[in-house]
């Protein structure tokens, strides 16, 4: 017998510490082997489509804020013309002069451009509050997903310089109405003196609004977009989720054998594939479409008959010659 402290019992508790620990560390091995084991297919497939749809959000991020800006344009456009169409429409309905009748001339010129002043004003703001509701509509629900974005965004931006024109307009036909008012309501010698100033404000405007325009406004040549030229091939794909729940497969529906799985797309998208660039690329190492690729897709014709090869055989050619 040796007692528990002597040489012998120490030597033996130390050697079964270090089997111990080598017992514990060859346990280990194989949890660390397992997760350094390479990610599978499945989960590279996983990480692709991840990566796609990343960048596909980012370009749709870009695209909502020139919605924004565009909509914020709008809304600016709206409020100065409610304002200058209230004023116009305050002169509309005052009286005419009962003592001296004005020039028939002068009073149709200052009603005609009282009315064109509120109706193009009316117009921008019916022009504003339409693109301003229904483009983030249709970016936000439109069932063609990034190509109904792209839609809205043209839409805002074709229609910016219009409204645009019809606000300036509007603008310049108040001050010139506003200049045969008082021509009608005064007396000569008033209405000389408040001409002048008005005159020179109306050319004022005039003139720093075309040098503005010339100086700061971007041509369609110059402008950046953010539209991806790069991802329209993955804006032909649509809504999985309506389409996944209406699905029927061909043969026994998703989850069976025959099936090879579901992606719908749009119906104006029509993609080109790599199976045809590479068709023409064996078409012309083999002669030209008048040599073998002729001979080839008769041995495939005859391969497709009925009673030659397995159904599976004839499937893969089908997907071949597509």
């Amino acid at each position: 017998l040796k007692l528990p402290g002597s040489p012998c019992a120490t030597a033996r508790s130390g050697v079964r510490r270090r089997s111990d620990r080598i017992g514990s560390a060859g346990a280990a091995v194989p949890k660390r082997a397992r997760r350094r084991r390479p990610l599978s297919g499945s989960m590279l497939h996983v990480q692709k489509n991840r990566l796609v749809t990343n960048v596909a959000v980012s370009q749709v991020e870009i695209r909502q804020m020139e919605i924004d800006w565009y909509c914020e344009n709008y809304a600016t456009i709206t409020g100065q013309a409610a304002m200058l169409a209230g004023f116009a429409f305050s002169q509309l309905t005052t009286p005419m002069p009962e003592e001296q009748a004005p020039p028939f001339f002068l009073e149709f010129a200052y009603l005609f451009m009282t009315c064109m002043a509120i109706g193009l004003e009316l117009s921008a703001i019916i022009l504003s509050s339409s693109l301003s509701v229904w483009a983030p509509s249709l970016a936000l629900k439109g069932k063609q997903g990034t190509t109904d974005l792209h839609k809205a965004v043209d839409c805002l931006r074709d229609y910016q310089i219009y409204v645009f024109m019809y606000f300036i307009i509007g603008w310049v036909l108040f001050f010139i109405s506003s200049i045969c008012q008082v021509w009608i309501y005064f007396r000569r010698r008033v209405a000389v003196v408040v001409t002048c100033p008005l005159l020179c404000f109306v050319i004022a405007i005039v003139w720093y609004t075309v040098s503005i325009t010339a100086k700061l406004r971007l041509r369609e040549a110059d402008a950046v977009a953010g539209k991806i030229m790069h991802l329209q091939p993955y804006e032909g794909i649509g809504d999985l989720d309506h389409g996944l729940s209406t699905y029927k497969g061909t043969r026994g529906g998703l989850g069976s054998g025959e099936d090879n799985g579901f992606c719908p797309v749009h119906e104006t998208f029509q993609p080109r594939l790599a199976s045809e660039r590479d068709r023409e690329t064996q078409m012309t190492g083999m002669g030209g479409p008048g040599g073998g690729s002729t001979n080839s897709r008769a041995s495939n014709q005859q391969t497709m008959k009925p009673g030659h090869g397995s159904q599976q055989n004839q499937r893969l050619l089908m997907k071949a010659q597509a």
